[in-house]
């Protein structure tokens, strides 16, 4: 059988790895993606393994919610024996990241500062709860003992969490790693080329044309292309219906840090529409100076593909690490801007699993968790590529579903007014000392009800990250 895997990045090349380990000896493997991969989400990413790190209030209420977090948990737990399959596999002797054959250790503080408004303080409080709930490993600590965390002192943290089995990896690393277990396994070929469209068939999908002008046909095929998956759906006329997925673009900065290397992520909470700030360890080896550091991150839904970081972005980074992670930061040395693309669905669930064409998976809408899913994706995709046995709830994620509406518009119109004004405040919001903040809140509340009348979501809401989406007729109700 000739399975066609199209997407070289994280989600595609852990597909691979995992149909290396159960597919047929005689099976071929091919891998069509471009060397650079531009606008990729992996690039940009920390690679932080960090699933209670990201719980927001009220986070945990639906069962779809539930779900997804936890494939999340047991994401982070299947990450210590992939990452001794993959070194394994790959025959290379260096480290990847922080895991218990990396070079840094497993460990993320949370850190509840005053650089926003009181959402960071539920959040954290919604991340202390889960963390008692569930029995996860972890204890409150004093913000003065977290390693290298030197804030301006008008945005130190007030409180802290350790969390012990959250750590991080370098991305870079493990992309390489995985391509050369790829090349070694001997079963697998790469395309050094971009999918344009799929053709189909009375039997299903016959062949995938690519940019090169190849034609490449095959038995199964998966698409994993990340943000532009839609895109190629779109071009390809198929009598299928998947929910478009938008490009969530986020930016990231590699900086050089001698004074406060960092062994361990130092993040707040999830504020503002995004993942909040965070300084994560960028491992690059065994014999290297380890003293670069990655500052993240910020987050825009577009409806087409970004390559450039906007220079707001990259400022309100540097601004944050100084102010909020370690104040030395400002004689540390730029290394690196990067920008990703990450795969966000309609409704911001992952779109994972078989369609109605028999013959064609899909694998996107990750958001900014397709790295930290990957030893999981590994597993999901080759059984359902190869066997077709998986839990039953994955059905919730089939990608030719309808999109879910997990929110009611009551939770949608206070998650989008309360998210909107921590934006605000994290971006030097100093309001007047009178009603300013209640009225800036009216407005903000007005206009996200006058959008859900308009476009018809009248019991239903509309996931706070997608506003101008439908705001600008990108996305349908």
């Amino acid at each position: 059988m000739k399975r066609i895997l199209l997407g070289n990045g994280i989600v595609g090349l852990s597909a691979a790895f995992g149909l290396c380990r159960t597919a047929a000896s005689d099976d071929t493997i091919v891998i069509v993606g471009k060397k650079s991969r531009p606008g990729a989400a992996t690039l940009a990413a920390a690679a932080m393994l960090n699933s209670f790190a990201e719980i927001e209030v009220g986070g945990l209420e639906h069962a779809v919610d539930r779900f997804r977090f936890e494939i999340s948990r047991e994401a982070t737990k299947l990450w210590p024996q992939f990452e001794k399959d993959l070194i394994a596999a790959s025959s290379i002797d260096f480290d990847i990241g922080g895991g218990p054959s990396g070079g840094g250790e497993l460990g993320t503080f949370i850190i509840n500062n005053t650089a926003a408004d009181d959402l960071d303080d539920a959040n954290f409080d919604a991340i202390r709860d889960a963390l008692v709930d569930f029995g996860e490993a972890h204890q409150l600590v004093a913000p003065g003992d977290i390693p290298n965390y030197k804030p301006h002192q008008r945005y130190r943290a007030t409180r802290a969490l350790y969390i012990e089995n959250e750590g991080w990896y370098n991305p870079r690393l493990v992309l390489a790693a995985l391509e050369r277990a790829l090349e070694l396994s001997g079963r697998v070929q790469f395309v050094d080329a971009s999918v344009v469209r799929l053709e189909a068939n009375a039997g299903g999908i016959a062949c995938a044309h690519l940019d090169d002008g190849t034609v490449l046909s095959g038995d199964q095929f998966l698409l994993a292309t990340g943000a532009t998956s839609w895109d190629v759906l779109d071009r390809s006329n198929l009598d299928l219906q998947v929910q478009r997925v938008f490009y969530g673009i986020g930016t990231s900065i590699e900086i050089r840090s001698p004074d406060a290397p960092l062994s361990k992520v130092v993040r707040t909470p999830n504020r503002g529409l995004a993942c909040g700030v965070y300084a994560a360890p960028y491992f690059h080896g065994r014999d290297q100076d380890n003293d670069r550091v990655l500052i993240g991150a910020s987050n825009f839904i577009a409806p087409t593909l970004h390559l450039h970081g906007r220079l707001t972005s990259v400022e309100g980074l540097l601004n944050s690490a100084m102010r909020q992670i370690n104040a030395d930061y400002y004689r540390a040395e730029l290394i690196r801007v990067n920008v990703g693309a990450r795969p966000t669905s309609q409704d911001t669930y992952p779109l994972l699993g078989p369609t109605e064409i028999s013959n064609l998976f899909i694998a996107t809408g990750t958001k900014r968790d397709g790295f930290h899913l990957a030893p999981l994706i590994s597993v999901l995709v080759s059984r359902l590529m190869t066997s077709g046995a998986v839990e039953d709830r994955y059905s919730w994620f089939r990608p030719d579903r309808e999109p879910l509406r997990t929110l009611t518009r009551q939770q949608a119109v206070d998650k989008a007014v309360r998210h909107q004004i921590s934006a605000a405040y994290q971006h030097g919001f100093e309001p007047a000392t009178n009603r300013m903040p209640e009225q800036l809140a009216q407005q903000f509340r007005d206009n996200v009800e006058r959008l859900h009348d308009q476009v018809g979501a009248r019991d239903w809401g509309i996931p706070p990250e997608m506003l101008d989406m439908y705001r600008y007729g990108h996305a349908k109700a």
